[in-house]
């Protein structure tokens, strides 16, 4: 397949000329969760045809953006991860997402579109700054229109999986424009105003640290050392 090219000597024009075809982002947000096979991206790219999907895949892997990597026994499958291009790439794509949050949702889901929570989660989750989670460790559920991911913090290091998580401390129970209201700052950190607008379940010390977490505004770490 040729690739289009807007032929201008630009940072903008060039980067486009990468990844500015239809699905290849949307390749990107599914890997920000972690590695995924190819049978993965299928399931979840619901809609692209398994050879545009090909397509997409190479031109990622050939541009240095993705790579391939071999998983040892068990599981011996192949599986797409970022490379740190890709994930340079995927961070700049935290404002264009949190942007469509707050611009894109005056409308009810409509009846065709899919969704996934870990869709969401992994933008808020890149919203978080690590440092303020250094001696934290907690596993939140969240169940999003229905749709389940979890997102973990484990001293510094935070982490989106799709579906159910085992031994969470909260889970959070919302649809997604209450929670696009929380990524934007439109709601206040507050738990017990937060609880108003969200179904929140679990220790509440640390459901707390979540809401000041998500919330920030300053750039100043409000969190507190939660060992769970």
């Amino acid at each position: 397949m040729t690739r289009r090219s807007y032929n201008q000597y630009c940072g903008l024009s060039r980067s486009l000329d990468l990844v500015g075809e239809r699905w290849t982002l949307l390749i990107v947000r599914e890997l920000m969760s972690g590695p995924k096979r190819y049978s993965d991206l299928v399931d979840t790219l619901d809609g692209i045809g398994t050879n545009l999907l090909a397509s997409r895949v190479k031109q990622l892997d050939n541009d240095g953006l993705i790579t391939r990597k071999q998983l040892p026994p068990p599981a011996a499958s192949q599986v797409y991860e970022l490379t740190p291009a890709g994930r340079e790439l995927a961070a700049a794509l935290v404002p264009l997402a949190v942007w469509g949050l707050r611009h894109r949702f005056d409308e009810p889901r409509r009846g065709d579109e899919n969704y996934r929570a870990e869709w969401t989660l992994v933008f808020l989750a890149a919203l978080i700054d690590p440092a303020a989670t250094t001696g934290v460790r907690a596993v939140f559920q969240f169940w999003i229109d229905d749709s389940p991911a979890a997102l973990s913090i484990d001293n510094g290091r935070v982490v989106v999986t799709p579906g159910e998580a085992d031994d969470t401390d909260v889970v959070v129970t919302t649809d997604l424009r209450t929670l696009a209201d929380l990524a934007t700052r439109d709601l206040d950190p507050d738990l017990t105003k937060a609880a108003e607008c969200l179904m929140i379940d679990g220790d509440a010390t640390v459901a707390q640290l979540l809401l000041e977490l998500l919330t920030e505004r300053d750039g100043r770490s409000h969190a507190r050392a939660v060992c769970c």
